[in-house]
């Protein structure tokens, strides 16, 4: 699976595309040439990009400088061609109500993509990239792949505010979090990827941080500190697993 390069350069990236290709890529997972792209590719989040924000995303990725590179066509396992759902976006899509700030850290949240790596996935091949019900940002996703240079398996928190989760959390020591990649004198692992969050304004991290708030509690025990075991609840193994 390769990333596609999306600069400008009319030949080996998307200087050919139109407004539209864009559109349906971002929105309905469907790619320049009508293909159906993977769900790595968090087109189910996007589907409620305002129509606003998603043409800011598409002037912007316009503006960058074009980059000549050449790539290999993405090769679709067959096993999973009948999971990929692409769904046309059929109206046009407002903002949401950014006064309230749970709605407005709900929108955050959602294109923000927060739940893929906060949410454990079902390994049915028919729900691919699925949350598992019930454990929706309750964390348990293990990173090791690409990460053992940052310090082995890591496994994402469960943002619920259940006890197993981040209910010490305050207002303050969120934005902290986000903003310095610490909580208090602890680290947050590079692959929390604050670096990206830390130039959002202080209004949408507390919106963020308002919509958490609401997540119903899941008891989901994750803890990075504590050898893997096994976790009857998710079915992979992490830190705290046993407790579960």
């Amino acid at each position: 699976m390769v990333a596609p390069n999306i600069s400008p350069d009319p030949e080996t990236g998307a200087g050919a595309w139109t407004d539209d290709m864009f559109a349906r890529a971002i929105r309905e997972g469907i790619g320049h040439d009508g293909r159906a792209l993977l769900p790595v590719m968090p087109y189910r989040e996007y589907r409620v990009l305002s129509d606003e924000d998603l043409a800011s995303i598409v002037v912007y990725v316009r503006s960058i400088e074009p980059v000549r590179h050449a790539l290999p066509k993405i090769q679709i396992p067959e096993r999973l061609k009948n999971s990929l759902t692409p769904e046309p976006v059929p109206a046009s899509v407002p903002a949401p109500d950014l006064s309230d700030p749970v709605q407005r850290g709900a929108y955050l949240v959602r294109i923000g993509n927060c739940a893929e790596c906060h949410s454990r996935k079902t390994t049915d091949p028919k729900n691919f990239f699925q949350p598992i019900p019930g454990l929706e940002f309750a964390g348990g996703v293990v990173f090791s792949v690409f990460f053992k240079a940052l310090g082995g398996d890591v496994a994402s928190a469960n943002l619920t505010p259940d006890p197993s989760g981040i209910p010490y959390y305050d207002e303050a020591l969120f934005l902290q979090a986000m903003r310095t990649g610490r909580v208090g004198a602890r680290k947050l692992n590079p692959v929390m990827p604050w670096g990206y969050f830390q130039n959002m304004t202080d209004e949408d991290l507390k919106a963020i941080f308002a919509y958490l708030r609401t997540l119903k509690p899941v008891k989901h025990s994750v803890d990075n500190t504590e050898p893997p075991t096994d976790c009857k609840l998710c079915g992979r193994k992490h830190g705290g697993g046993e407790r579960n």
